[in-house]
């Protein structure tokens, strides 16, 4: 009974193992933190990075802030030597082939919000992988914590529109940043420390449950094992 529950519970952490370790991991669509943002005029800067993407060729998105906190302002260069710009590309693109950049003329500082989109001119062409695709420029208004947003670009999508070599909508996972006054959270608060703790916690159980197995059913030695498969049969004498 005990070897078999054993058994059942080695199998169960096995397949748990199994299925972290050989999921699909979706790509990710996420903007980064800005912590300590406490001196107002100061300039920040966003990051809007993708990462772990089989194959992009286009992407559009909304990107929302609190204008009370922040407004978006030039002062990104699009390159050396260019023009100050409020939203420069990301050379996740830029590095591949000329693109098609656009956010011109869908500011709207009042409510806090841009709609920002990218594709490659060159059909066939497209990234893997990960990296940066666009950063934002802003500047500091007032000492706070405004969120940093990601939206559809279009009403009729319910995220990101994330496109493939071939055009096909990429179903992904999105993070939104932060713009705050405060201090970065501490390393255990942090989703890649949850993460590493979710696999230790796993090879712990799995550790542990070897354990009690051996500890359980310990091995024979040969010898003595021999000596028990062998061991003479004594016939009882015939009674007279």
């Amino acid at each position: 009974m005990k070897r078999k529950l054993l058994f059942l519970v080695l199998i169960t952490i096995a397949i748990i193992a199994l299925y972290v370790y050989v999921r699909p991991v979706k790509p990710l669509l996420s903007v980064g933190n800005v912590y300590d943002a406490t001196e107002v005029g100061s300039t920040v800067l966003v990051n809007v990075t993708l990462s772990k993407v089989a194959s992009c060729s286009t992407w559009g998105l909304n990107i929302t802030w609190d204008p009370y906190y922040l407004k978006l302002t030039r002062g990104t260069p699009a390159f050396a030597g260019g023009p100050p710009l409020e939203v420069r590309e990301g050379e996740f693109f830029t590095a591949r082939n000329s693109t098609t950049f656009l956010y011109f003329g869908s500011i709207n500082l009042a409510k806090g919000e841009v709609v920002v989109i990218d594709i490659f001119t060159t059909p066939g062409v497209y990234v893997t992988g990960s990296g940066v695709i666009f950063t934002l420029n802003f500047t500091i208004l007032r000492a706070g914590t405004s969120a940093v947003e990601l939206n559809p670009p279009t009403e009729n999508l319910t995220q990101s529109a994330i496109g493939d070599k071939d055009n096909r909508d990429v179903e992904h996972d999105e993070i939104n940043g932060t713009v705050t006054r405060d201090g970065p959270p501490p390393m255990w608060a942090s989703t890649d420390f949850q993460t590493m703790l979710i696999y230790g916690e796993l090879g712990g159980l799995g550790l542990a449950s070897l354990l009690i197995y051996v500890y359980v059913n310990p091995r024979q030695p040969k010898s003595a094992k021999r000596r028990a498969d062998f061991q003479p049969t004594i016939e009882p004498e015939d009674q007279a």
